[in-house]
């Protein structure tokens, strides 16, 4: 396996089995933040809700359904707040998508994680659209 690859899938804390051996069988070593994360179970926020935070002072937007609060992070955006305000109170997920934001910048989105829409209101996180949901950040 080249040594790319192999800091690549370790980056992702992806270990390839036989250490080094070139093999086709690969295990994934979850971080103990990770672990910790999968046992955080994440408020639920309607859309209704959302759109009560759409403006400067408090901004909630909705990405992949997860409801992130961006109120602080408005004046610092890249892109400029207006950007972020056009989807105040919203799902955002299609301009967020089409800009291609880099993966620190999807990583960033974290920080910003307050709540995932209900069951009934999901269009990405619903488990039964394998299409819809490739590509989706954790």
């Amino acid at each position: 396996m080249s040594s790319a690859l192999t800091n690549l899938l370790q980056s992702l804390r992806i270990v390839p089995l036989g250490h080094g051996k070139q093999v086709s069988k690969v295990m994934v070593v979850p971080s103990e933040k990770d672990r910790l994360k999968a046992v955080e179970v994440l408020p639920e926020i309607t859309l209704e809700e959302v759109a009560q935070h759409d403006s400067f002072d408090d901004c909630w937007v909705v990405i992949y359904d997860r409801v992130y609060d961006v109120t602080h992070f408005l004046r610092e955006h890249p892109g400029g707040d207006d950007v972020i305000m056009d989807h105040a109170g919203r799902d955002a997920t299609i301009a967020f998508h089409g800009t291609g934001h880099s993966r620190d910048a999807v990583e960033q989105m974290k920080h910003f994680l307050i709540g995932e829409l209900p069951v009934q209101q999901r269009i990405f996180r619903t488990g039964k659209n394998k299409v819809l949901s490739s590509g989706i950040p954790e």
